[in-house]
């Protein structure tokens, strides 16, 4: 029997990845975008022009659109990769060894909705959806009605064809919309409309996060919740640290993030869209001392054998090389690849800041509408 070296090993993986490419994600004309991926790298750089020179005098330029484009141009470009590596969900939650990477997630939405204090038949607004996991499992956790939002064209398709196939009931109870959640598409979201509104590691794609807050403030009703789910910088970074300012800017430039800040000056974005923030905590501090592994975990070695071939660094890493030998053949799109480079240098830059305790994705504050 001929022995298995690690080049045959890697190389094994390596064609496992490459034929779930070719049959899934990558397959020629399954996901048609709207322009080339490298036309929209070059489109997305633009936003974030001096994000990587590492200037800690200097902030990218500010964007006239509170960052909606780049946002829209980094997750039309991004999602299939998301897709692939997270699932249906673009969040990060604490892991419980025993537990598949998904439920863990599935139990942190859970414990997200109970804390906002979601029950059956409420009108509720998903604002940044992604492709719309989390609204759908909380539709059937919850019983509510819930609308999302997504400015992401390519998103808004990929969650219809995903409900499709879903029971009636789910159906009949959550629906998509595309807009932007700085001006919110009025016959949809009306004053005073839902019962409550939530941002799932959404609200920080915006640079000024008064003015989608104030956009949840007006379609809730006086005394409703508006909850978020927040990347956040901790009270621990150090602006004036060169090496903490490099993660953040890492963090920023390959999360199609803007302005990272720290829960006291986000507490001010809430009061200056007129909310009463009424609890603030560090929800991915609470599951490791729940006994959860952190949420890093995955980024890092993985969690479990999905994670560890496609999140983890080493996932990563082969991704990034599955991806190369298809761009180079024809197979993958070219941009492919940067896109990929782009991606690994956020989750390498979230893990250690995560593991550094200067940063969280859970940071999670909720208020209420003033009656």
């Amino acid at each position: 029997m001929r022995n298995i070296t690690p080049l045959h090993a890697i190389a094994s993986i390596v064609s496992v990845l490459a034929s779930y490419y070719l049959m899934t994600v990558w397959h020629p004309g399954k996901y048609s975008l709207d322009m080339t991926r490298t036309d929209m790298l070059a489109k997305f750089d633009g936003y974030y022009k001096g994000a990587t020179d590492w200037n800690v005098a200097a902030q990218p330029p500010s964007d006239a659109t509170n960052n909606r484009e780049a946002a829209e141009r980094y997750f039309t470009l991004t999602t299939d990769f998301l897709e692939y590596g997270w699932g249906d969900a673009f969040h990060m939650a604490p892991v419980r060894k025993g537990w598949s990477f998904l439920r863990s997630m599935g139990f942190w939405e859970q414990n997200f909705a109970l804390h906002m204090g979601m029950k059956k038949d409420m009108k509720i607004a998903d604002l940044g959806m992604g492709i719309g996991g989390p609204a759908r499992r909380l539709v059937e956790f919850t019983g509510a009605f819930i609308t999302g939002l997504t400015n992401c064209k390519y998103q808004l398709s990929r969650a219809r064809k995903i409900t499709e196939s879903l029971p009636q009931w789910v159906q009949e109870r959550v629906r998509y919309v595309e807009g932007d959640y700085n001006a919110l598409p009025p016959l949809s979201f009306e004053d005073n409309s839902y019962d409550m509104a939530y941002f799932m590691e959404s609200l920080s794609h915006a640079e000024d996060r008064s003015i989608p807050l104030a956009e949840a403030a007006r379609i809730v009703k006086p005394g409703g919740v508006v909850g978020a789910w927040q990347w956040m910088l901790t009270p621990a970074f150090d602006y004036s640290n060169p090496d903490h300012m490099e993660l953040k800017r890492g963090m920023e430039y390959g999360g199609g993030l803007r302005n990272l800040n720290k829960p006291s000056e986000r507490l001010v974005e809430f009061n200056k869209a007129g909310l009463e923030v009424y609890e603030s905590w560090e929800m991915g501090a609470e599951g490791i001392a729940r006994g959860h592994d952190g949420w890093w975990v995955p980024l890092t070695h993985g969690h479990d054998f999905g994670t560890k071939l496609t999140s983890s660094h080493v996932g990563r890493r082969l991704t990034m090389i599955t991806v190369f030998i298809l761009e180079k053949i024809g197979v993958a799109e070219k941009g492919t690849y940067d896109t990929a480079k782009m991606m690994e240098h956020c989750g390498y830059c979230a893990a250690k800041a995560g593991e550094l305790g200067i940063f969280t994705p859970m940071w999670v504050m909720l208020a209420k509408v003033p009656e």
